[in-house]
């Protein structure tokens, strides 16, 4: 049967082009690059597709807070980044293996996990995304291996080029951060600083010194054993410099539901000024 035994290679499928894009990616993050990325809430595949053909080096799919992405919107997304170098990565919606399993066969080349607020639940999230002996992902890539056309190519390359992300959002994982980025088989690890200030007890303060002071020692500690940092958040152009200096390799510039809601507001602001001039 096809699951078992494989089909012929389709179009543009194979000959070691199986997740060529995250394992690039992984490289660039390995040479010291600064990875530029954005977030992706409309499901339209319109806005996938803009992005991709913008050339961010990936986009993240919100499908934490982006309530209305499920698996047939992250299908159409996925294909809409076909033949684009962007890396699609998925927000899931919590640290799942379920969910998990069913991104990756549906050809999500990134997970990015919230809530990973220990290390035992930093360890499931690799195991998640890796297949045995490495971890405990079931086997069934339809869609991720060419419709079963390149299993054996993608299961050669997907335990290595799969972009794993433990998003750190509890402040008691500071003390334990040492043991935490040890864990084998994460490529980077995000910061969701906002949730963060809940647990410290300054909920709406990302800004405060405690959240400040956490943030500088995840970037500080993963500096120092290689692994790059994504705030979890937009970067403003006027900071990356400094934060890239501080050990963030990955960053995300927009958002599509930022850029429409500053981009019609500024068009309607401009032609009442234009009109009140008049």
């Amino acid at each position: 049967m096809a699951e078992s035994e494989g089909l012929g290679a389709g179009a543009g499928w194979g000959s070691g082009r199986m997740l060529r894009r995250p394992l690039a990616l992984k490289e660039k993050l390995r040479n010291g690059g600064v990875a530029i990325g954005a977030w992706l809430t409309i499901t339209d595949g319109a806005a996938a597709e803009i992005f991709g053909r913008t050339g961010f080096d990936f986009v993240i799919v919100d499908s934490e807070h982006g309530g209305a992405w499920d698996l047939k919107a992250t299908h159409d997304m996925l294909m809409a980044l076909n033949g684009t170098d962007t890396v699609p990565i998925v927000r899931a919606p919590w640290n799942d293996h379920v969910r998990i399993k069913q991104l990756l066969d549906l050809g999500v080349e990134g997970i990015l996990a919230p809530m990973v607020n220990s290390v035992e639940e930093c360890k499931a999230l690799v195991a998640a995304c890796r297949y045995p002996p490495l971890g405990r992902r079931g086997l069934g890539p339809r869609r991720a291996s060419n419709y079963y056309r390149n299993t054996e190519e993608y299961l050669a390359v997907a335990n290595s080029a799969i972009f794993v992300m433990p998003q750190i959002e509890h402040i008691d994982v500071i003390p334990m951060l040492d043991q935490y980025l040890a864990v084998s088989g994460i490529d980077a690890v995000a910061i969701g600083p906002n949730d963060m200030a809940g647990t410290a007890g300054v909920f709406g303060n990302r800004r405060h010194p405690k959240i400040e002071a956490a943030v500088d020692a995840i970037c500080a500690q993963s500096s120092k054993r290689g692994i790059p940092v994504f705030l979890g958040i937009n970067t403003p152009a006027s900071e990356q410099r400094m934060w890239v200096r501080k050990g963030v390799r990955i960053l995300t510039v927009a958002g599509d539901h930022d850029l429409l809601a500053s981009g019609a507001t500024a068009a309607l602001r401009a032609t009442e000024e234009a009109l009140a001039e008049g």
